[in-house]
């Protein structure tokens, strides 16, 4: 799955001429893993392990409708595989969490399948086919960020326009840097779950606040680049003060929990994906993060390790 750090959102049209969309963030280890083996001939078996689906369906019959099953009823039939199958999913995370799961689990399916057909795995066309399962055979309204941050894996500097992805550049942070931003970041799960796209469908496009998440964005991956985390949590704050700004809906559980946590010296708090419930990303210092969580309650808190690797193929 995936973090972004400053950016969100602005993979999306409509675009601001001359800027563009730009996202800075990283890939976590949080993952998916989907398992193919062969099933009796002219059947399919479909199982997800989040949601306790589990589904068998003859070849001829109709696809199943199930919300759970639809994204790998999907990924089968982008990779013509019609019957002969078990494909199972594996995640502790359902959908709408705001970490990127639908797509690392497309990501994971069509590339698990595509093994079994004797495919290579190519990770940005990969990238660009989970895109359509979403976007064509789904109707789901989203971005492709998070299909990239699954393939490629990493930390990365996204650059987009109306083809999608201009230009992907690897970011080289200084490891010193990484482990400081990793040893302050926090995911704590609001326990609420949404569909992406209704929450972007009613987001106000403005085009100052659009070119002020792209100069965000800008600001994260230079200070990156040259090792400032000071520089770094400050683009961080304000691509979240952008974020809030386009949709405060979505992102009130920020907006409360930056209320509480902000005296307890959190100096990031933010949505993470389209906002309106799954997780917020809360950057502290080390030492604060014991009165942090305690503050938190019964919330879970994540603490992923980032710059994780993308898809990767392990036999069973």
């Amino acid at each position: 799955m995936r973090v972004s750090l400053a950016g969100g959102g602005t993979d999306l049209p409509p675009f601001v001429p001359g800027v563009g969309g730009r996202i800075v963030g990283t890939a976590i280890d949080l993952r998916v893993r989907a398992l193919v083996e062969p099933f009796d001939p002219g059947w399919v078996r479909l199982e997800l392990s989040a949601t306790g689906l589990a589904f068998t369906r003859r070849r001829d019959e109709p696809r199943s409708r199930d919300t759970s099953a639809r994204l790998l009823e999907e990924t089968l039939a982008w990779t013509g595989v019609g019957d002969g199958v078990r494909l199972r999913v594996e995640t502790d995370l359902v959908p709408g969490t705001g970490l990127g799961g639908s797509a690392a689990a497309a990501v994971a399916a069509l590339a698990a399948l595509g093994a079994s057909l004797g495919r290579a795995i190519e990770p940005d066309a990969l990238a660009r086919d989970a895109v359509r399962v979403e976007r064509e055979g789904l109707g789901i309204a989203g971005g492709s960020q998070d299909q990239i941050f699954a393939s490629c894996g990493g930390m990365l500097d996204l650059h987009f326009d109306e083809r999608g992805v201009a230009r992907r550049e690897t970011v080289a942070a200084p490891p010193e840097l990484t482990g400081q931003l990793a040893a302050g970041m926090m995911l704590v799960d609001t326990g609420q779950r949404r569909v992406s796209g209704e929450v972007i469908g009613r987001a106000r496009h403005r085009a100052e606040v659009t070119a002020e998440l792209v100069e965000a964005a800008g600001d994260v991956a230079r200070a990156l680049r040259e090792g400032s985390l000071d520089r770094v949590l400050a683009g961080m704050r304000r691509g979240a003060v952008a974020k809030a700004g386009r949709d405060p809906e979505a992102s009130a559980d920020a907006t409360a929990l930056a209320v509480t946590l902000g005296p307890l010296g959190a100096e990031v708090v933010r949505m993470c994906g389209a906002g309106g419930g799954g997780h917020v990303l809360v950057w502290a210092p080390a030492d604060r993060r014991a009165a942090i969580v305690a503050a938190l309650g019964s919330a879970a808190v994540r603490t992923p390790a980032i710059a994780a690797p993308g898809v990767r193929l392990e036999p069973s």
